[in-house]
């Protein structure tokens, strides 16, 4: 997996991340995943070619800033909820990413991608 992959176009995951470095998980095509390979929502380019970010209930997260961040603007309106999405699970997740170092603070901005992530559910016997 990249960190650095423009756009996140095609198959290759592209790297995700809190505003404070943390790695969160990883996006595929327009798919939004978790560290764990939980899909987490969806990104849609709105008509002013800004990268909404979803949850799977279609309730609007935020931005996608920079390819590898989800802010949200404290005075943007929020768009139309969406209907709830299915979730996709991933094949296998990739190998995570290291943290990063934290990002200078954005003014009437915040980080939008739930934190901290709940672990996985143990496996049924």
């Amino acid at each position: 997996m990249t960190a650095e992959a423009p756009g996140g176009g095609g198959d290759r995951p592209t790297g995700m991340f809190r505003w404070a470095g943390h790695y969160w998980g990883f996006r595929q095509r327009d798919r939004l995943y978790d560290r764990y390979g939980r899909q987490a929502g969806w990104i849609e380019t709105d008509p002013a070619g800004r990268r909404d970010v979803f949850d799977l209930s279609g309730r609007f997260l935020g931005e996608l800033v920079e390819d590898h961040y989800v802010l949200r603007h404290l005075l943007r309106g929020e768009p139309v909820h969406r209907a709830s999405r299915p979730a996709i699970p991933s094949r296998t997740p990739p190998t995570p990413l290291p943290d990063r170092g934290p990002r200078d603070p954005r003014a009437d901005w915040f980080d939008a991608l739930p934190w901290p992530l709940r672990p996985p559910d143990p496996p049924q016997h």
